[in-house]
């Protein structure tokens, strides 16, 4: 595949993951192609159909998630450090898309995928119990539900930029639940979109 096409169906996959997010698993394919800021033609060469191309963003999001994974053990952090890489990485990557799509692709088979997501979050959680810094408690599904319903948007209006700052304070103000640190807990960030809201 040449560059250019390569980007672009990297471009059509990182804007469906974006308008699957925000409407649902039944996207207008014209939506995707404007915020991709690519012609309607170009999405349907790369995906002919509706259901190639949630099979395509499952493959990808699937993809994002698993080398986020493994970039965050492979950081070197105490396991708190190495959650919360991932779970900020999960978030941004919008993992929540694998929610919305993956009950609409009856015929796709992505155990192998899963089952190696399902080993790199359980070794981070490992990490974190051997070395105290997580709640000895916390589950795989603690992490897995909590990125994904961090990565959906709230709908009240806000922008994308405003909703994923808002999205990374409520996952750091999660995350803080399941440390041990106590006093060592990093101050939260203020996203601006917050003085609307709270005075």
């Amino acid at each position: 595949m040449r560059a250019d096409a390569r980007r672009n169906r990297e471009g059509l996959l990182e804007a469906a993951i974006e308008v699957i997010l925000e409407v649902g698993a039944e996207p207008p394919l014209d939506a995707i192609s404007r915020r991709a800021d690519v012609g309607i033609a170009t999405l349907y060469r790369h995906f002919p159909d509706r259901d190639r191309l949630l099979h395509a963003v499952a493959e990808h999001a699937l993809g994002l998630t698993t080398a986020a994974a493994e970039g965050a053990l492979a950081s070197g952090g105490d396991g708190f450090d190495t959650l919360a890489r991932y779970a900020h990485d999960a978030i941004g990557i919008g993992v929540g898309v694998l929610n919305l799509v993956m009950p609409l692709l009856h015929d796709a088979d992505w155990a192998a995928q899963r089952h190696r997501i399902d080993a790199l979050l359980g070794a981070i959680l490992d990490r974190g119990r051997t070395d105290g810094s997580v709640r000895p408690e916390t589950r795989l599904a603690d992490i897995a539900f909590a990125v994904i319903r961090f990565s959906r948007p709230l709908t009240v209006g806000l922008s994308r930029d405003d909703e994923r700052a808002l999205a990374h304070r409520h996952l750091d103000i999660y995350l803080d639940g399941l440390s041990t640190r106590g006093a060592d807990r990093r101050p939260l960030p203020q996203p601006p979109v917050l003085a609307r809201w709270i005075s």
